[in-house]
């Protein structure tokens, strides 16, 4: 499912639309307007988080008192998102994702979504783009796992901070820089494949071809596996210390 979504946004002209319509099951409810959206906290525990964007720019932080809190910055209708909940045993799903479609041209989009999630519980978080950039300042969260897929366009991720728990990221680029900021008071971990790209990773230590640690890695009793795919361009590793 997600090769078909990065490849349906690579192929020839993409073209898109979005319904602004919310959908809500097991009686959860959803407030919405025109521009924006809360997911309000209900007995879940645990979330799974998707967010497909197909054109535009995405930023996603912490801070929402609720469990997702959104805005969109589009002058189409068309280009606003579809947002699911769903609270499947205690487990709350969310997906907020742009449908295909064949009317609108790319370079005539202007399309940013701004995403609040909460820090009060644990999270899979899913993020995939067609032709976007994407900023997701993910420090703060309780991640049980991230997995990021781009198709073209820049990416800057942020996982600073003083993480409490191991969690593993899944990353793959297509075309485009990306920029990853580690923690530098847990372990970390990456291992690296790569097209025509390039890597920096001048901040860790480098242990054999394609994987590279922090310098707390060895003792460290929590850590963060990285899996990286890259495409063409140069991704950056950097410490946030």
């Amino acid at each position: 499912m997600k090769k078909l979504f990065f490849y349906g946004w690579m192929v020839g002209i993409l073209l898109i639309a979005v319904g602004c319509s919310i959908l809500a099951t097991e009686k959860e409810e959803v407030k919405v307007n025109e521009e924006s959206f809360i997911i309000e906290k209900d007995q879940a525990e645990e979330l799974d988080i998707e967010l497909n964007m197909g054109v535009g720019e995405l930023t996603v932080t912490k801070g929402t008192e609720n469990w997702v809190e959104g805005s969109f910055d589009t002058p189409i209708k068309e280009l606003e998102p579809i947002v699911m909940y769903a609270n499947k045993k205690k487990k709350g799903v969310v997906v907020i994702e742009q449908p295909d479609n064949n009317n609108i041209r790319i370079g005539k989009i202007k399309n940013k979504w701004n995403m609040e999630l909460t820090e009060d519980i644990r999270m899979n978080l899913s993020v995939m783009t067609g032709a976007a950039s994407a900023n997701l300042d993910l420090k703060g969260l309780q991640l049980n796992k991230l997995d990021v897929e781009t198709g073209v366009g820049e990416l800057n991720i942020d996982l600073s901070g003083d993480w409490q728990k191991s969690f593993e990221t899944n990353i793959t680029t297509g075309v485009g820089a990306a920029t990853i900021v580690l923690p530098s008071n847990v372990g970390v971990k990456i291992k690296c494949e790569k097209g025509i790209g390039a890597i920096q990773a001048k901040d860790l230590i480098f242990k054999e071809e394609g994987i590279y640690i922090s310098e707390a890695y060895e003792n460290a009793d929590v850590i963060v596996d990285i899996f990286v795919e890259i495409g063409v361009g140069e991704v950056i590793f950097k410490m946030d210390k």
